[in-house]
């Protein structure tokens, strides 16, 4: 199976405090993996030089069959991100942030709105919360809103960085049904950093464990079981 991601051998250090060390990781085409592990443990990390947002410091990534990070902004249309802080556009409103990358990819305006607002109905935010700058928003709103972002356009590799924390139950699972929509019908692949270690199983095809600076596990998701592995216990 061709892999959505590969990292193999990624080394990154800030100053003099390594974060990732010898990092080896790969996503195959069309399944889901989550990230799990202790908090400050280089999970978001690994995730902005997956995306193209960090330079690592040695090692190689391969994303969706790329490895020249010379063609990484052609990329980037077809890579959906969101990280903890969400990350909205101050200068657009919140549909306008949506649209972001559907008129990147040349969707006519008109066609752009109409798709966001669709997606956002997906996440539970109504014309309102559209129409409204994200500052006026409250958190989960934004991670909502982020969220559809993410997924707009449907792109070939999502990149998720606790996309359900914080949420209530009913807007948890409809997240998560849109993530598995976009995995199951339109082949994307996910690698998605995640808190709840409790039903990977359920939620997940495959899972790493990242620990003090190295992927220490990765196997199926239904082994990836707090009494397995104490380490998720700590999480």
């Amino acid at each position: 199976m061709t892999d959505a991601l590969a990292l193999s051998g990624l080394e990154k250090a800030f100053s003099a405090n390594r974060v990732l060390c010898g990092i080896d990781l790969s996503v195959p085409q069309g399944t889901t993996m989550a990230l799990v592990g202790p908090s400050g443990g280089g999970k978001t990390v690994l995730l902005k030089c997956a995306a193209g947002l960090l330079r690592p410091d040695a090692g190689r990534i391969d994303v969706l069959g790329e490895r020249d990070v010379r063609r990484w902004t052609e990329l980037r249309p077809r890579i959906g991100v969101l990280f903890q802080r969400n990350a909205l556009f101050d200068s657009l409103n919140v549909w306008q942030n949506v649209a972001f990358p559907l008129r990147r990819r040349g969707m006519p305006a008109g066609e752009a709105r109409a798709e966001a607002f669709r997606l956002l109905s997906h996440v539970g935010l109504d014309e309102t919360a559209g129409l409204a700058a994200p500052s006026a928003l409250s958190g989960g709103m934004r991670k909502r809103a982020a969220l559809a972002r993410a997924v707009a356009g449907s792109p070939d590799l999502l990149l998720l960085d606790d996309p359900t924390a914080g949420l209530d139950p009913v807007l948890a699972a409809s997240m998560e049904q849109l993530i598995r929509y976009l995995v199951q019908i339109e082949g994307a692949s996910a690698l998605v950093v995640t808190a709840d270690v409790h039903a990977l199983g359920k939620r997940f095809d495959h899972a790493a464990i990242l620990d003090r600076k190295r992927i220490v596990w990765q196997g199926p998701a239904d082994e990836a079981m707090p009494e397995r592995h104490p380490l998720l216990a700590e999480t």
